[in-house]
């Protein structure tokens, strides 16, 4: 007969065994869901100790540590990830009727063009600038292949004339850029201006205009194409993509000459950075016991990389000194002084952040009378010309004084009076962290708020 100590042991095994589970899997609509769907027959299946499975309390133990494993996974989805503010949800100019003699004037300058080729040869000096200038008529009317092909082409008689590091590439990898977002094409997208940044300087001092333009642009779409991949085997690449961030965020704060103008677009790019590193970094186990028993390789963390583990542990501190060091630049900022805030509320520091809140009310009062999901601050948000259409997404729901969501109700205005939105959207509301309203920019009230939103399916 199994004592009381023998009970107790097991029960605290099993939480031990749960807990491990829960730090692994923080995400709570990724633990939950695998949890149940494989129905406790993972927990049964997995090796451990004997004793365990004798015990006739187990079915009781293991619904407990169920519940309190989806309790303490209850890691916060930043706004800007599932769903996001619905707005420019079609690329402009993508679905645009084109006049048959917008095509027909394409047809007679591409003729021109082919003419003046034969006439200088295929590589004379001049002919770029006619290849981007037709290229963009082929654009005005809707021919993206034509385009493409005549920027291509633009760009490799830049090269041999101007060498691979001229300048006179700028403007043709503007118009591919542009090209890219038009059709969609985020790898194309991404390569070219990742090339572009590097005719600029790479992103080192002294710094230009252009070049910090180039480099806020490669950022984003940098920090787009992570938003919706698995993170599997890509550590070096987020190292190094961080290392980019930091440095030159760091760097043109701290130069007199451009920090006015370009801190504040670098800081909120590194600080989107850094909420969605909170998001999709796994909380790497500790308990090597854990990792030896459950060996599913589909439940497996990230690779076990120690700098990325050091940076997950660092990441409050860091993205509170890049917010405090924009308050710096530009004290008097209410972006500046939100974007602090909302990052101390979704730490759950609400006195420091509540503190923060009322200052940039101060600055800022209409702001604040409703409540918001956050970030607001720097905002996170899929690029839209990189993904699939969005479906409509109506949400009403109560947000408390301490910003939790309570009362949600959702409906797809598109679908039908009964349809649903999917499981993992409606997980990822109600774990999102919420920035209450303000009464008279003193204390959090409760309040009712509606969002229009979209999401990817």
């Amino acid at each position: 007969m199994l004592t009381l100590l023998d009970t107790t042991l097991q029960v605290l095994n099993t939480l031990r065994w749960v807990f491990a589970f829960a730090r692994h899997y923080p995400e709570s609509d990724t633990a939950s869901a695998r949890l149940s769907e494989a129905g406790f027959f993972a927990l049964y299946s997995a090796p451990m100790p004997a004793r365990f499975s004798l015990n006739p309390l187990a079915p009781l133990l293991v619904l407990i540590c169920f519940h309190i494993c989806v309790a303490s996974a209850d890691t916060p989805v930043p706004f800007g990830l599932p769903v996001q503010h619905r707005g420019a949800e079609t690329v402009p100019g993508s679905d645009a009727v084109r006049e048959a003699s917008e095509l027909a004037n394409v047809d007679q300058a591409q003729v021109r063009l082919e003419e003046t080729e034969r006439r200088l040869g295929p590589y004379h000096h001049s002919l770029a600038a006619e290849f981007v200038q037709v290229a963009q008529r082929a654009m005005e009317a809707g021919d993206v292949s034509l385009a493409a092909s005549l920027y291509d082409a633009a760009l490799h008689n830049a090269r041999i004339n101007n060498g691979l590091y001229g300048d006179q590439q700028l403007p043709i990898l503007r118009g591919l850029l542009d090209l890219y977002l038009l059709t969609g094409d985020r790898e194309g997208f991404e390569a070219r201006a990742a090339y572009q940044l590097r005719l600029l300087g790479s992103g080192l001092p002294p710094f230009e205009e252009g070049e910090l333009r180039a480099a806020v642009e490669f950022f984003d779409v940098s920090l787009d194409a992570l938003m919706g991949v698995s993170w599997e085997g890509r550590s070096r690449e987020l190292l190094t993509l961080h290392t980019r961030f930091e440095s030159m965020a760091e760097a043109v704060c701290a130069d007199a000459s451009v920090n006015l103008a370009w801190c504040e677009p670098f800081t909120f790019s590194l600080g989107r950075f850094y909420y969605l590193l909170e998001h999709k970094l796994d909380v790497f186990v500790e308990d090597r016991l854990f990792e030896r028993t459950y060996s599913d390789l589909e439940w497996q963390s990230l690779d076990r990389e120690p700098r990325l583990e050091a940076l997950q542990r660092r990441l409050f501190r860091k993205g509170e000194t890049v917010f405090e060091r924009l308050l710096e630049v530009n004290p008097d900022s209410p972006d500046a002084l939100s974007a602090l805030a909302d990052w101390h509320w979704f730490y759950r520091k609400r006195d420091e952040a509540t503190s923060l809140y009322r200052r940039a009310c101060g600055l800022s009062p209409g702001r604040f009378t409703q409540p918001a999901p956050l970030p607001e601050y720097p905002r996170l948000a899929f690029n839209r010309a990189f993904q699939e259409p969005a479906i409509p997404l109506d949400v009403s729901l109560t947000v408390t004084e301490r910003g939790k969501p309570v009362d949600m109700d959702f409906s797809l205005p598109t679908a039908g009076a009964d349809a649903d939105p999917p499981g993992r959207v409606r997980r990822a509301m109600r774990s999102m962290v919420y920035r209450p309203a303000f009464m008279a920019c003193s204390e959090p009230v409760k309040r009712d708020l509606k969002l229009e939103l979209a999401y990817i399916d």
